[in-house]
């Protein structure tokens, strides 16, 4: 990071007023020490958590009611992991397949807000009329053109993850956290240009998502630091994405910069997740993608009970 860059980004930060809140199905984003919690529901076998899965009908059910019942707030239904290291790339027929299936078997049992996990605008189009509540996209409305069209025309508010278009790979930089900002500040511009209203977005840094090498094209490709490096400095300076005065959603439960760091299995993994996460949220993150909904939960309650 360029020291320039340094004090502009420190000095936005100290200065910035409060993030935009956004509603996405009745639910407040954005209250300092206040996260909601979006439980992670696969049902993709291909995803890297394999508890996260969901496959069948009482499955789907129970872990959504389970969630709802821990404190979850919002539920994020993926039907094709876009995990950078997994070869995940399924047709797109399968996963509206997939995708209409879960939310249909949902909405018998419960009406909690349900965010779709994908980056393709026909996937979106064809769940609209399932009573879907947000767009969660790891690309940040760049890998498919269509994509801020189809948000904007449905209204409905939309996650946008940090990413570098693959044709941008010769202007590669290290992904820090000046890089992660200029990328999410190009989403953003693209939401505006497509009329998306400024209340219906949030951001995300995509920890995970930026490797020197990747099985899928969901990724973005950077040139010196080690991912799980990366991923570490992103954490350290969480705060700095206030400066783009939007809520900040961060996931990194069980991920895989925990593993080279601390040396951890998948499994291993509960107690750095509560840690960072804690650290997020005390750095100004205001939602919480999350496989460990009891446990983050916990974590949330003693944080406002500390800070009340």
């Amino acid at each position: 990071m360029e020291i320039e860059d340094e004090i502009y980004l420190i000095f936005l930060n100290l200065f910035c007023i409060s993030e935009m809140l956004t509603k996405i199905g009745g639910i407040s984003i954005g209250h300092t020490y206040c996260p909601k919690i979006m439980g992670i529901i696969n049902i993709s076998p291909e995803s890297f958590y394999k508890k996260s899965i969901k496959l069948n009908s009482d499955e789907i059910q129970n872990a959504v009611l389970d969630m709802q019942c821990s404190g979850a707030d919002l539920i994020d239904i993926g039907g094709m992991s876009t995990a950078p290291y997994l070869e995940t790339d399924i047709p797109i027929e399968l996963e509206i397949e997939r995708l209409q299936y879960a939310v249909s078997i949902i909405r018998q049992i419960s009406d909690i807000p349900i965010s779709i996990d994908t980056v393709r605008a026909g996937v979106l189009k064809s769940l609209l009329k399932y009573e879907i509540n947000a767009i969660n996209d790891v690309s940040g409305l760049k890998y498919d053109k269509k994509m801020s069209i189809v948000v904007s025309e449905s209204k409905i508010p939309v996650i946008m993850g940090a990413y570098r278009i693959h044709s941008n790979f010769s202007n590669l930089s290290t992904g820090d956290i000046c890089d992660t900002i200029s990328l999410l500040r190009e989403s953003i511009n693209i939401a505006n240009n497509s009329k998306i209203d400024n209340d219906k977005i949030i951001i995300d840094p995509s920890i995970g998502f930026f490797r020197k090498e990747s099985n899928s094209p969901f990724f973005s490709k950077i040139s010196d630091l080690d991912w799980y490096i990366r991923d570490v400095e992103i954490l350290s300076n969480i705060s700095l994405m206030k400066s783009l005065y939007k809520p900040v959603c961060i996931s990194v439960s069980r991920k895989s910069f925990m593993g080279p760091l601390l040396d951890l299995s998948v499994e291993e993994r509960l107690v750095p997740s509560l840690i960072t996460e804690i650290y997020c949220i005390l750095n100004g993150v205001s939602l919480i993608r999350t496989h460990n909904v009891k446990e983050t939960c916990i974590a949330v309650n003693m944080i406002r009970a500390l800070h009340q």
